[in-house]
């Protein structure tokens, strides 16, 4: 990794609050410098003790702890270290590097489905049930650290289920059964993370003047603890719903929801979390709502107008990028949105705090990496800056996804596993996945 630069030596950039430099960090060690969380944070998060007894507060605070069968809620200080999930079987090595003439395999799995709700549900229930299961009972299970909390959980998703698109709500039925998954946990699986506080993830959205070869990027770290589970499970879905535009999503087996991803007319997003207080359902959990906007939205401007008229669960950040090379970054609140935009010589950078409403923070280390240096190698910012920068502002263990999206070619380069960013990105063309089918082709 290259040497950490102070926050004294990055330029704010433009419209934020000057960072005063040698600011301590909240957690009360040393001054924060380079592009990551501090050494202590991340390891917090990766063992996510803190992560889990973090979820009994929250589910407590919505007041959705259940009157019986729960023992007191403890704090993060106070609640014993949860023991990490068995690991999951470790995937098989990289085959040897063949001939330079010929095409490496991909490190994940591309699965195409489409047809009816019910269709897609049975297809990839079917498909990756195997997988579903695991991820079920190893890492949804333990995020929640016990089963009084894993309870609470069921009674808080439950709140959900009414507010689904009906189209959402009969595919995730069918995917339920057909992976065999009780369709209340099937529930929490897609919608855990509206109920618990979490951090992390960046993005930078480049216009094409921002590289020599002219092309608009969307580059993403997706961080989040791996729990030992996780971190191999990551895969490409390909969804063509009927009556809806196509799109691929950077997911793992059983999330219905877009947490990163592209439409088939090029509008891309991905999402960052925010600091934000509980709340009961009163709308669809979050990535519903962004899968919406891929199936419904062909513009950044149509996402927009759709995240002003619907209901807003979650405070989040949303990146959106479409073919056209416009951009903007959403930041959500269930009361209202706040649309921050850039200049075309200028990139858009996110993380995990909302700005537009002066709640930038004394120091975001990563925040100011990626505006400094996208600013230090404008006009030069290729494939390879882009993705030596999404490495140079990755999380360590906790980036599990690293990509970079091209909407108008329809392309998405993407690196999966612990330390994603380090372990080489794989091109993967999404135009002809995403195309429509040709009816005299008896698809």
């Amino acid at each position: 990794m290259p040497p950490e630069v102070p926050p004294s030596a990055v330029p704010s950039p433009p419209g934020s609050r000057a960072r005063r430099p040698g600011r301590e960090n909240r957690s009360g060690g040393p001054p924060v410098t380079g592009c990551q969380f501090p050494a202590a944070a991340r390891s917090r998060l990766a063992r996510s003790s803190g992560f889990a007894a973090a979820a009994g507060l929250i589910l407590t605070a919505a007041g959705l702890v259940m009157a019986s069968g729960c023992r007191p809620v403890a704090t993060a200080d106070t609640e014993a270290a949860t023991p990490a999930p068995a690991s999951a079987p470790a995937a098989p090595p990289p085959p040897p590097a063949a001939a330079a003439a010929a095409t490496p395999p991909l490190p994940f799995d591309v699965v195409t489905i489409g047809g009816t709700p019910e269709a897609i549900g049975r297809d990839h229930g079917r498909r990756l049930g195997a997988r579903i299961r695991m991820l079920e009972e190893r890492y949804v299970r333990a995020i929640f650290s016990d089963a009084s909390r894993h309870a609470a959980g069921l009674v808080a998703a439950a709140g959900f289920r009414p507010l689904l698109r009906p189209h959402h709500r009969a595919e995730l039925d069918a995917l339920a059964e057909a992976a065999g998954v009780p369709a209340g946990r099937m529930l929490l699986a897609n919608s855990f993370l509206d109920l618990l506080p979490s951090v992390g993830c960046a993005t930078i959205a480049l216009p094409g003047a921002a590289s020599a070869d002219g092309v608009p990027r969307f580059g993403r770290n997706l961080d989040f603890p791996s729990l030992d589970v996780a971190a191999d499970q990551s895969l490409v879905v390909v969804v063509r719903p009927e009556g809806r535009h196509a799109f691929a999503a950077v997911t793992w087996p059983g999330l219905v929801g877009v947490l990163s991803g592209m439409n088939e007319h090029g509008l891309t997003l991905a999402n960052m979390e925010v600091k934000r207080t509980p709340r009961v359902p009163a709308a669809m959990p979050y990535a519903f709502l962004y899968r919406a906007i891929l199936e419904e939205c062909r513009t950044v401007d149509q996402a927009i107008a759709l995240l002003e008229r619907e209901g807003r669960q979650t405070a989040n950040n949303l990146m959106l990028m479409d073919a056209a090379g416009d951009r903007a970054l959403v930041e959500i609140a269930p009361q209202a949105i706040r649309v921050r935009r850039a200049k075309n010589q200028a990139p858009l950078v996110a993380t995990n705090h909302h700005r537009e409403d002066g709640g930038e923070p004394d120091v975001c280390t990563r925040y100011d990496c990626l505006s400094a240096d996208a600013a230090r190698d404008w006009g030069r910012l290729d494939r390879t800056t882009l993705e030596n920068l999404l490495a140079r502002t990755s999380q360590g263990d906790l980036t599990l996804q690293s990509m970079i999206f091209e909407p108008a070619d329809r392309r998405l380069l993407l690196a999966v596993g612990k330390r994603a960013a380090g372990r080489g990105f794989h091109l993967l063309d999404l135009g002809p996945l995403l195309a429509p089918v040709s009816r005299e082709s008896g698809s």
